[in-house]
Parts: C-alpha cells; structure tokens; sequence
C-alpha cells in the first residue's frame, strides 16, 4: 500500500489570508446576514421543489406545463443539491455535527445517493488530494476519460471532448443505482478509506435511497403509465446530472488547473492551501445569478479553501484571497464568464485526449 500523502502546513500565504477572512467574519452583521441569506434559499429551494411535485402529482398537468412543473423539480433539486447538502455535508450549514449531518441527509432523500459515502468521496477524497492522480476519486474516470496526463492514452480518449456529454447526464444515475455501495464493497474511494455505514448511518443510507424511489418512481406509478415516469425519471436525473457533474469539471478539469502525480506532491513539499489555489479555476465570478444558483460553487478556489465557511461568504472572500495570492505569488485564475470556462474545459478534453498518442493519430 503506498505511503500516505501529506502537504506543508502554513505557509505565509494561507496565515495571511485566514487573518484577513477571519477579521471579515468577526462581525456579527456579516455572519448574520449571510446565514439569513442561506437558510432563505433554502426555503426557496424546498418551495420550489414541493410546488413542481405536488403539481406533477395532484394536478397532473397537460405536456406543455408539465414541462414546466418538471424542470422546476429540476431546479428545485439543483439548488438543494448545491446550496443546502453541499454545505451542511461539509460543517457549513449549523454549528451542530449532527444538524449537518441530518440537513446533508437530503443528498440521499431528495438526490438519491449516500450523503456518509460522498463526505469520503467529496470531503476527504477530492478536498484533501486535488486533482492528485489516483487520490482524487473525481478525476479517475478511465477507461472511459482521461483528465490527467500521468493516465495512459487511448485511441478514443481523441474524442472524449464530444462524448463527455452524454457521459455527464448519467453521472448522478450512477451514484443513484449503485456507485456508493460500490464504495461500501470495496472499503475505498481513489485511497481514502470507506467504512461500512453503522447504526444510525446505515439507517440513513437504507431510509434516504427508500424515500428517494419512493417520491421520483413508486408515487408517480399510481398516477403515470410506467413509460411516462421512466421518461420523466430519466429526463430529470440527466438535468440534474449535466448541471452537477458540469459545475464541478469546470473548476478543476481545466487548462489553468494543475494535476498532479503522487511522486511530484511527494518530491515539491507542495504548501496544501497553494495546492488548492492551483490545482482549482473560479468561473463567472461577478454572475450573481449563476453565483446563487450554483450556491456559490463558481467560487471554488475559496470554498477549497474555507470549506466549512458558508456559501454566501464567498464573493467577499475572493477578493481577500486575490490580493493574497497576488502578493505571495500563488496563481489564481478565474475565467471571466460561463462560456470561457466551458471552452477552457474543451481544451483541456481535447488536450488530455491527443498527449501521448501517436502522430498518425493526432493529424486528421
């Protein structure tokens, strides 16, 4: 088994910048407002999602405004994926361990997958080890991908820019259907280790997938013909699949981003918090409407690095980090909209999918 990685604790960059973000959370109005703002979204979303099932069930609606009543489920499950069990999964949502822990639930009632699998999976796999081939579960997606130059090449990997995005409208499928007891039989995610669920966690593991098939397949089945629900089950996953799967490439399965060997973070006793800064991009950061949609996860770079922090933060933490970054000389790239993030994930696609090949193989 290879020796556990481990970063440079410290450093002047990160103690600086932590002195500066916690000046800014000292004051009681800022936290205040921001956690007003969060548990307000949350509402929303909760709003938004109740209203587009309670619409697709009782009123069952012609095919035009359900439609509608379908993509608002789309939304609604988006902004609770982002903005409620993203941050209660990470500490962010209470002050209280097992709050989190019951808010980060709605990952498996509302979404279908193991909210005590994705903390090992997103929390310690992805989060410790960025874009650290074979420690980062999220950039290990041979033989169909290749996102790191130290994966072998395939001759189909040339075309991985055009076929990754079917690919992303099934990722949340896989999670759904089996990709964390997947996690469960092999007791890993990339080198992390997964324990088998316990207890209370087991109970949420087996309830939260119970409930979950229970609102999007079961109750539909008393209302809607079988092929009118696989359509609408299989139109919504994909939706929401896309949105997720997409969000979370454009940060780090870019161009600007680095991605790095074990050997090579072993050998440059690389600092962890500039790890993080280069190793991630922030996109469309003055987009506020993506910026809320996304629950702030365009600001990767700072919630890298203050993960426990609350989403509304990140806009004003940003720009302490920039300044930082600029007077320690750690990179930090942003791409200036939606757009030039998608075309800087293409490149990199395509990038990843010629290195290594044949010459033959990369003309035409």
């Amino acid at each position: 088994m290879a020796a556990k990685l481990s970063f440079e604790k410290g450093g002047d960059f990160i103690l600086e910048t932590r002195r500066e973000v916690e000046l800014y959370l000292a004051s009681r109005r800022i936290r205040v407002r921001a956690r007003l703002q969060l548990y307000a979204k949350t509402v929303v979303a909760f709003t938004v999602w109740a209203a587009s099932w309670a619409v697709l069930i009782v009123v069952r609606p012609g095919i035009a405004f359900g439609l509608v009543a379908l993509g608002g489920l789309v939304v609604g499950t988006v902004l609770i994926g982002f903005c409620v069990q993203h941050d209660a999964n990470h500490g962010a949502y209470f002050r209280a361990r097992r709050l989190n822990h019951l808010m980060g639930w709605t990952a498996d009632a509302m979404l279908g997958f193991s909210s005590y699998a994705w903390r090992v999976k997103h929390n310690v796999a992805h989060h410790t080890y960025t874009n650290v081939d074979g420690y980062d579960d999220d950039i290990d997606q041979t033989p169909f991908l290749r996102l790191a130059p130290a994966q072998a090449p395939k001759p189909w990997y040339r075309l991985q820019f055009v076929y990754v995005w079917p690919l992303y409208t099934i990722m949340v499928l896989r999670m759904q259907i089996g990709g964390d007891v997947a996690a469960f039989v092999r007791g890993r995610i990339g080198r992390s280790t997964v324990r088998l669920p316990r207890r209370w966690d087991a109970l949420g593991v087996v309830a939260g997938k119970a409930i979950f098939v229970g609102w999007a397949v079961v109750v539909p089945l008393l209302v809607y013909p079988w092929w009118i629900v696989l359509a609408g089950y299989a139109g919504f996953t994909m939706a929401v699949s896309i949105v997720a799967a997409t969000t979370f490439q454009l940060a780090h399965s870019v161009e600007d981003a680095d991605t790095l060997t074990p050997e090579e973070v072993a050998s440059a006793s690389r600092e962890w918090a500039v790890h993080q800064v280069e190793t991630t991009v922030d996109f469309a950061p003055h987009n506020r409407i993506l910026t809320w949609l996304l629950g702030g996860l365009n600001y990767q770079i700072e919630h890298h690095l203050y993960p426990r922090v609350q989403h509304t933060h990140y806009a004003h933490i940003a720009a302490i980090v920039q300044r930082n970054c600029a007077r320690h000389g750690v990179r930090y790239t942003a791409q200036p909209s939606l757009r030039a993030a998608l075309r800087a994930h293409t490149r990199h696609l395509r990038s990843m999918g010629r290195l290594g090949l044949p010459v033959e193989l990369e003309m035409g």
